[in-house]
């Protein structure tokens, strides 16, 4: 099957992950997808900010109602009018107590309904991920991979599983990957090896080489063995390559750098010569001596490298 070419939408971001939760008040259905409808039964969906606002809103009513009847039980039943006034007095002080208190630690109280809420319908918030990744199934199926893949990637915010992740790229994997896309990548290394993930990062270390972070290249590193079996030795160059884009990446992988030195392009010997000589302070072992006798070897009459060569 050819790739398509999609238009992805921006990822829904949140401070807190919890704040993408909603529920369908119908069927009481939770649901973490961008949808403002129930698919199932077209109702509006609720927010879960919105839901346990509610809720803390009617406990406060039935508690100010108890305070209000427990007040006036008091001055009813005052057998003085002296004491329907303490009794009115000590009423008041009260209420304005509790209206002060509730506020002052509205936001700790607001946490702590969520926390209630979260536990009470852990089991129907887990269905209801079920039932939105049923339904990004159904669109993988369709061949509707931009909603499939952009359900999945709501999924992924709230499940970490390996099997969540490789659905995620072997979506992406049947898609036309642009520079301009929102892509992701570190939060999709897998736990194993996964011949699907490799083929993703390496199209993305091709239109996106930022994106190939710390934990990328460890994972290639750990892998290489099958990752040359499946995808050559020029993975690994790449990989390699792309670690001279930090100076911290250079320290922390020297080792593999070195191994594939003089197989790096001249802009990228060249970066790297950069980096060596302007910290001298710092000993880059093997990798420091191996590339200056590459560069005395290979570009010893190249003007670029001028000042590289004693």
């Amino acid at each position: 099957m050819a790739k398509q070419a999609v238009q992805l939408s921006k990822k829904k971001r949140t401070k807190y992950r919890y704040q993408k939760l909603k529920m369908c008040k119908k069927c009481n259905r939770y649901s973490v997808l961008k949808d403002q409808n129930c698919s199932k039964c077209g109702a509006a969906y609720v927010g879960i900010d919105r839901l346990v606002r509610a809720i803390f809103k009617n406990r406060l009513l039935t508690e100010a109602m108890w305070i209000l009847i427990i007040v006036s039980i008091g001055i009813v039943a005052a057998p003085t009018v002296q004491t329907l006034y303490y009794s009115l007095i000590a009423g008041l002080i009260f209420c304005i107590s509790y209206v002060v208190l509730t506020f002052v630690f509205m936001k700790s109280e607001f946490f702590t309904q969520l926390k209630r809420l979260l536990r009470s319908d852990f089991k129907r918030i887990q269905a209801g991920i079920q039932f939105d990744s049923e339904l990004a199934k159904a669109d993988v199926k369709e061949e509707r991979l931009a909603p499939a893949y952009e359900k999945l990637r709501e999924i992924g915010d709230f499940i970490y599983s390996d099997q969540v992740k490789i659905r995620r790229v072997m979506v992406l994997n049947e898609i036309i990957l642009r520079s301009d896309m929102e892509l992701e990548l570190e939060p999709l290394i897998p736990s194993s090896y996964d011949k699907d993930f490799v083929q993703y990062a390496l199209e993305v270390l091709r239109i996106n080489r930022t994106l190939i972070t710390k934990k990328c290249i460890a994972y290639f590193i750990h892998y290489r063995d099958a990752i040359v079996i499946d995808f050559g030795m020029d993975s690994l160059i790449a990989v390699a390559g792309t670690s001279l884009r930090m100076k911290l990446y250079i320290v922390e992988f020297s080792e593999f750098i070195e191994e594939f030195l003089e197989y790096f392009p001249k802009e990228r010997v060249l970066r790297l010569c950069n980096i060596l000589y302007s910290n001298p302070e710092m000993d880059w072992g093997g990798l420091g001596e191996k590339t200056k006798r590459l560069v005395a070897m290979k570009y010893n009459y190249d003007p670029d490298f001028k000042r590289f060569v004693s």
